[in-house]
Parts: C-alpha cells; sequence; structure tokens
C-alpha cells in the first residue's frame, strides 16, 4: 500500500531536496510516490487533520518561545528552540510559515539558521520576512542573493540598509529591473566591481545606462568607455562630467621632462606617460618633423574619404594614437570622437566644419549632425581633448582593458559574436545615434 500525502512538498533551505511527509512524520520523495498513492480513506483524512493541526500547534508554541525578549531567554535556549522549529517548519503549509515568519521578523537577534530558513522559502513566505525585518545578516542576504529568485533579489534591493557587499551579490544576475532599482538608490556606495560590471551590462541598455551615468562611484574611464555606446546627448554629458584640467599635473611632472627627452636610456613607460601628458603635443610625420595645419587636414579628410590601410596609419601619426583607434573614431556613425581627435591635433573650428560637412565613405553626416558636432568641438579644451584620447586607449588602461574584453571588443572598436546586437541597439537611441561599429 503506498503512502498518504499529509503535506505539500516544498524545498527546504537546509537539504535543498523536494521534501514531503507520510502520516507517521517519516520523509520522502513526492516524485517516486506520487504514481502509487492511493485514495485517501476517511480515516486517514481525519488522521491527517489531527496530524496537522498538532504541528501547527507545536509550531505555533515554538514561535511564541522565539519571541521571548532576551531576560526571559538565553541565546543558547533561543537556538535549541529554533532547531527544534527548524525540524517542522518544512512540513507546514505556506500560510503558516508566513505567519511564524512575520512573527521572526519583529526578533531582533533571531538565530541565524532560522533566518535563512525563512529567506530561502518561496516569496511568498520569504519577500515580506525580507521586507520587515529590521536587521538581516549582510552574509545571508548575499547568499540569497545569489541563490534565490529575482523576486528575492528585488526585495533586498529596496532594504534600507543594503551595503555594497549585497548589492555586488545581487548584480551577479543581469536583470534590468533588479539592476535600475539598485542604480537609484544612494544610502549606499557601489563596490569598484560593481561599476566594472554594470558598465558591461548596460552596454546595450538605455535605461540602465542613464543610470549609471548619474552615479557618482562612476570613474572618467568608465565614462570615456560608454561614451563609445550612447547616444549623442549622453556623449555630451560625459564630456561635461569627466572635464579634466591636467595642469596641475603636468606642472608637478614638468622636471622629469629633461630628464627623460634630453638623455639616452631613459625608461621607456615614463617616457610614454610623458608623451601623454605633454601640453605642447604637435602633428609630426614619419621622421618626427612638425607638419602644418594644412597637411594634417588634407590626412584627415582624405581618411574620410576611404579609411584605408595607409590612411588609418597616417591619421593615427598625426594625432597620436594607435591605428586601432584611429579606425574607431574614423568609423563612428555619430562623429563625436572625430570632433575630439580634430580637437586634440589643433585645427582650427573653420578646418574641422569643411572637413565634417565634405563627403565621406566612411560616416556621412549632415549639415545637422555637422552643427551638433560643432557645439561638442567648441565646448571642449585642446588638453581635455588628449586627455580623452588617452582614456580611449582601451590597453592602456588595465581595468578597461578587462572590460573590453567581457564586453569582446577588440581595440579597433570591432564587435566579437557576443555583442554583435550592441551597435543595430545603440543606433535606435536617439535621432543622433552613436555606436560601436564595426571596422
Amino acid at each position: 500500500m503506498g503512502r498518504n500525502v499529509l503535506t505539500k512538498g516544498r524545498r527546504s533551505a537546509v537539504t535543498g531536496t523536494e521534501i514531503g511527509t507520510d502520516i507517521m512524520g517519516e520523509s520522502w520523495d513526492q516524485s517516486s510516490a506520487a504514481a502509487e498513492a492511493p485514495p485517501r480513506s476517511p480515516r486517514t483524512a481525519e488522521l491527517e487533520r489531527r496530524a496537522a493541526g498538532q504541528r501547527a500547534a507545536l509550531v505555533r508554541a515554538l514561535a511564541d518561545l522565539v519571541m521571548l525578549p532576551p531576560r526571559r531567554i538565553s541565546a543558547n535556549e533561543r537556538s535549541l528552540v529554533a532547531d527544534m522549529l527548524l525540524e517542522v517548519f518544512a512540513h507546514v503549509d505556506a500560510p503558516l510559515r508566513l505567519e511564524v515568519a512575520q512573527r521572526v521578523a519583529r526578533v531582533r537577534d533571531a538565530p541565524p539558521a532560522l533566518i535563512r530558513e525563512i529567506i530561502f522559502d518561496e516569496p511568498d513566505v520569504a519577500v515580506p520576512f525580507i521586507r520587515q525585518a529590521e536587521s538581516l545578516p549582510d552574509v545571508l542576504l548575499a547568499e540569497c542573493a545569489r541563490k534565490r529568485q529575482r523576486a528575492h533579489r528585488e526585495a533586498i534591493a529596496r532594504r534600507l540598509d543594503l551595503s555594497a557587499h549585497v548589492a555586488d551579490a545581487i548584480l551577479e544576475h543581469d536583470e534590468p529591473e533588479v539592476t535600475t532599482l539598485l542604480l537609484r538608490r544612494t544610502e549606499f556606495t557601489l563596490s569598484p566591481h560593481a561599476v566594472d560590471r554594470l558598465v558591461v551590462q548596460c552596454a546595450s541598455d538605455p535605461a540602465r545606462q542613464l543610470a549609471l551615468l548619474q552615479r557618482p562611484e562612476l570613474e572618467p574611464a568608465h565614462g570615456f568607455l560608454m561614451f563609445w555606446w550612447v547616444d549623442h546627448e549622453r556623449r555630451k554629458r560625459i564630456l561635461a562630467r569627466f572635464a579634466i584640467d591636467r595642469t596641475v599635473i603636468q606642472d608637478s611632472t614638468q622636471d622629469l621632462y629633461p630628464e627623460v627627452f634630453g638623455q639616452a636610456g631613459a625608461d621607456p613607460l615614463v617616457r610614454e606617460v610623458l608623451e601623454v601628458l605633454d601640453r605642447r603635443f604637435r602633428p609630426r610625420g614619419a621622421n618626427g618633423e612638425a607638419l602644418s595645419m594644412d597637411i594634417v587636414a588634407r590626412t584627415l579628410r582624405a581618411a574620410r574619404v576611404g579609411a584605408t590601410g595607409e590612411a588609418l596609419e597616417l591619421v593615427g601619426r598625426v594625432s597620436g594614437v594607435s591605428r586601432d583607434l584611429a579606425s574607431r573614431i574614423l568609423r563612428d556613425p555619430g562623429g563625436e570622437p572625430f570632433a575630439v581627435l580634430c580637437k586634440a591635433t589643433g585645427l582650427p573650428r573653420d578646418r574641422f566644419y569643411e572637413i565634417a560637412a565634405a563627403p565621406s565613405n566612411v560616416a556621412p553626416f549632415t549639415l545637422e549632425r555637422c552643427e551638433e558636432l560643432m557645439g561638442v568641438f567648441d565646448s571642449i579644451a585642446r588638453d581635455f581633448s588628449r586627455a580623452v584620447l588617452r582614456y580611449w586607449d582601451w590597453e592602456g588602461n588595465p581595468r578597461i582593458a578587462a572590460i573590453v574584453r567581457d564586453l569582446g571588443l577588440s581595440a579597433d572598436g570591432s564587435a566579437a559574436p557576443r555583442v554583435g546586437a550592441l551597435t543595430g541597439a545603440s543606433r535606435k537611441q536617439g535621432k543622433s545615434c552613436a555606436s560601436i561599429s564595426r571596422a
């Protein structure tokens, strides 16, 4: 004869298995017994009702003990009661578990094992408890965020005492609504690792881009990476927010220039950094000779007509950037990177407008777009534009290089299959959309 079901099975937070009990109180596997369970007799039904009532009475009695103030029950005694309660908690129906959870939520020092059992329960039981409990251990909230359902993470994300550690655990799941909810919270600070993760997650999500750009934890390196997949208005916002004056840095390193550039044997790493910081950057040719603005303008215009390998090499040389970055800038359909590049070379504004408005086989601009790009060109200082180009050299920043690899991008901005839809998604963000282009 098969076993008779007493209570509906549920997944225990202790064992992680689906459990049920028979009228003798023994645990058993519901999946294997469901087919063999015969119709219940009236006597069996009566026994089940009686047993259910006894279990409910025991659970409520034990919950009463957990609720006692510290002066009436010691911490060890409360833990013993919680252990006894855990033995039967998984074998009662959800309404009774919810009743117990709501009572335990009022206990400041509830035993951790009992808290874990409740927050790992189904959302109907766990979510009200997570919302109502005044103080819950971060380690349990983080574990719950990693292992349980979206409803659990959303409830945790709404807690007033949310910490960076718990937020990191929530962000391990790429859930746009929950992430946006977190980004709108200002009571906690995102960890650097969380910001790196969010930059990746928001690449094709305009709502999260806007929320992330408002966070104070966002660093210039993050902002200038996001620059490549946000729309025109957000690009202007990034340039305005992360405006940089390098004068203090240049003044503090000025004494190094004669030593590094005036003699042989200088450290190549130091030399590279000082070249980037040099406020006196001038476009130069293959042999180091200074180039006139006419040559610079002709080089940029020719590259806009056809971005061949030779043209990219020349643009990189006159602007002091790598060929990969030159390719990424010239192929960008928005044009803001091209405005930054031209500003960095010292090109006059009238020559920039002339080149931008000229026919192009790479990324043509309308006259309306040219006017918008003139606004970008005029809004930034030349020294700042040099700093932006440095940030766009992805391989020069280990953290940003790691994010770029997570996105599946190469140094020239071409997208791997993982983010192949990124370009199309970005172009739908507005009339002057900018995106990562395939090289």
